[in-house]
């Protein structure tokens, strides 16, 4: 390099060489504003302050100073100079940047300076913080998400690019502008050296997107419709395909449990769930059903809560694809293969996963999702004399991979149900099949359970979910998944269906 570069290079305060004219200012899809300043000790690198217009194309500038989209773009991780402030360019860079610990949540601390940011953003639109994270929805777990995030910003106005990539093999496009508002003709992400960031154009990985990643939150919408459904109707439709009900029975007998098949959840034959005691129930063992017939299905289709899971599953997705010390592991479930209707991505541990419980609630599933302060208060093993038990892996949203296991929790259907049909001689019961996103899971395979931990190396740490192999070590019947964010399943099916005892 010339003196003249190598400066440029080293100091970002230089000026450029003189013989390449410098970009024309950005036009910032989103207004910058000033971030708070980190301490050195916690910085990596400085920020380029040419943001996401630096043109630099040597690995000794992209190695010193860090760009917008890049993965130390983030509050507490970057120095800005002077009067240099962030940027974003869609939505995905605004919430990571407040997402220094690449937690995929955002605490209400760090949230406080989201709403400073958008106080400048949108100045006709005042927003007060304990409003703000009450409206975002960060009271239920005392984090917010990225759907969360980008369901806020849209109710205040802020349309912009989400900024998911959908697919890692997508077609991605170089987005960078050049002087005079012409763009870069790359049509495809090529690394210039084998794992690097630069591409053969010279421009950063970060400035290749897809169109998937250019849509707005209501081009997102717009788009994300499942083809299987029927277009005129909404909520839960009884299914008619005789092909796609033989697939949910084979469903109900592959994922059935025939020995070592009994928990305490199923209860005493004498004094039924939480009517004795431990050993009582241990020693009268409630029969488990020996098979499950399919009596009728229905398929959920609710927009809403759909949209939710497909936007937070594709953010999933593109965590679970970035650098992390914990192995993106793939974990099999007693689903796994299957395929009812929409294909399930088993590269972010989706599965097909069952939920147990009473009609009603299947029902109010099916329309809201889950509530997880109802959490313990259903057919869990509680203490003598207690309304709420307290779950294996803390409160959260429990599945099982085996049907078994979640029939201890089904309820008959009542006489009186006005919808679901209710059976003759003999009860009908209730399961759900739900959709859950696993991403980075959790293996845990001992009785040492730190529940608050588990919880927190979700929303503070690098997992999703919590996989609970009690049976390659314990010996015990099943094993369990555990999701502490509801935006994480989609609950698909109801299966009507009565029990067997051949």
């Amino acid at each position: 390099l010339c003196a003249d570069c190598w400066q440029a290079v080293t100091d970002s305060t230089a000026p450029l060489p003189p013989l390449v004219a410098p970009p024309d200012p950005p036009l910032p899809t989103m207004p910058s504003f000033r971030a708070p300043e980190p301490t050195p000790e916690v910085c990596k690198r400085r920020a380029c302050r040419y943001g996401a217009q630096c043109y630099q194309k040597n690995a000794a500038h992209l190695d010193k100073f860090v760009h917008p989209g890049d993965r130390n773009y983030r509050m507490g991780l970057v120095i800005f100079d002077g009067n240099a402030m962030p940027e974003f360019e869609s939505l995905r860079q605004f919430f990571q940047f407040h997402d220094p610990e690449e937690s995929g949540h955002i605490s209400k601390s760090d949230f406080a300076e989201v709403v400073k940011s958008i106080e400048v953003w949108l100045p006709e639109k005042p927003c007060e913080l304990e409003d703000a994270w009450e409206d975002a929805g960060g009271p239920v777990h005392g984090y917010v998400n990225f759907r969360q995030f980008v369901s806020w910003t849209q109710s205040l106005g802020l349309e912009i690019p989400i900024g998911l990539e959908e697919s890692a093999t997508a077609s991605r496009p170089c987005r960078f502008m050049k002087a005079g508002g012409k763009r870069c003709s790359c049509p495809i992400f090529q690394p210039a050296t084998e794992g690097g960031t630069l591409c053969t154009c010279g421009h950063k990985s970060s400035m290749h997107r897809s169109d998937a990643a250019e849509r707005t939150f209501a081009m997102f919408i717009e788009e994300d419709k499942n083809e299987h459904w029927d277009p005129e109707r909404e909520g839960l439709v009884e299914v008619s395909d005789p092909g796609l009900l033989a697939k949910l029975q084979d469903l109900l007998v592959t994922s059935h449990k025939t020995t070592h098949n009994w928990t305490r959840d199923r209860g005493c034959s004498l004094h039924g769930v939480n009517g004795c005691s431990a050993a009582c129930s241990f020693k009268n063992q409630l029969r488990a059903p020996s098979g499950y017939t399919l009596v009728t299905a229905y398929r959920n289709q609710n927009v809403d809560l759909w949209h939710k899971y497909n936007l937070l599953r594709t953010a999933i997705t593109e965590e679970c694809a970035r650098p992390s010390d914990i192995a993106m592991e793939a974990k099999s479930v007693a689903s796994s293969g299957v395929t009812l209707e929409t294909p399930m991505d088993a590269s972010v541990n989706e599965w097909y996963l069952f939920h147990g419980s009473s009609p009603a609630k299947c029902k109010s599933i099916c329309s809201s999702n889950f509530r997880l302060n109802l959490a313990g208060s259903g057919a869990t093993w509680k203490d003598a004399g207690a309304e709420v038990g307290m779950p294996l892996y803390g409160y959260g949203i429990y599945f099982a991979e085996h049907v078994t296991k979640s029939d201890e929790y089904c309820e008959a259907i009542p006489p009186d149900e006005p919808y679901l049909p209710t059976g003759g001689d003999e009860p009908y019961h209730t399961v759900l099949v739900c959709r859950v996103v696993g991403g980075r899971t959790n293996v845990v395979m001992t009785n040492e359970i730190e529940r608050d931990k588990l919880k927190s190396d979700v929303f503070d740490g690098p997992y999703h979910s919590v996989y609970g192999d009690r049976v390659t070590t314990l010996n015990k019947p099943f094993r369990e998944i555990v999701v502490y964010d509801k935006d994480q399943c989609y609950p698909e099916f109801l299966l009507v269906y009565t029990r067997r005892y051949d």
